[in-house]
């Protein structure tokens, strides 16, 4: 879906509105979301993305995850980007930002240059009705799994090696408590 974004300059510093499409062949740097939905059991949520995704189709991924819509705040469109990909409505109290990681991703003609906020959602959510536009596949793993996964860079999940550098410690620690 071609929606407009924010352009952002290499210091994050606000340069105009753009489509996302346009910002993508450009390599404009914009904003997007990823959010990891953990509940009490110590389970994550990941989903693998359609097969007609412009990038890394067919992949397992966050939990979800999204470009942050032109003049809209980051935890404002995790919110939305749950709602819609998993049919999950959440509150601001059960999102934590964690941090912000730059990200490029070349795949084919997208030239993807995002500024990622990270985020921690802790409920314990009942039925997800995935996004069929969106989302091929739900499942709810063990966070010591999805760990696992990260750490044999499982050629099945999306390639967000620095961001799951800052991730983990943080996980692992989520796990012990």
């Amino acid at each position: 879906m071609d929606e407009l974004i924010d352009i952002y300059d290499e210091n994050q510093n606000f340069v105009k509105k753009e489509i996302k499409s346009i910002a993508h062949k450009q390599g404009d740097w914009h904003k997007s979301i990823h959010a990891y939905l953990i509940n009490d059991k110590n389970e994550i949520v990941i989903q693998k993305r359609s097969a007609d995704k412009d990038l890394y189709p067919n992949v397992w991924d966050v939990s979800f995850a999204g470009h942050v819509g032109a003049g809209e705040s980051t935890k404002t469109s995790a919110i939305r980007e749950c709602q819609e990909e998993l049919g999950i409505n959440l509150e601001e109290k059960e999102i934590e930002y964690l941090f912000t990681i730059p990200e490029k991703l070349q795949w084919g003609q997208v030239q993807s240059n995002e500024f990622v906020d990270v985020f921690f959602c802790k409920k314990n959510f009942g039925k997800i009705t995935k996004q069929d536009e969106e989302v091929a596949d739900v499942k709810v793993v063990p966070v010591k799994e999805f760990i696992q996964m990260v750490e044999n860079k499982d050629k099945n999940l999306f390639p967000h090696y620095d961001e799951y550098g800052k991730l983990l410690p943080i996980l692992k620690e989520y796990v012990q408590k």
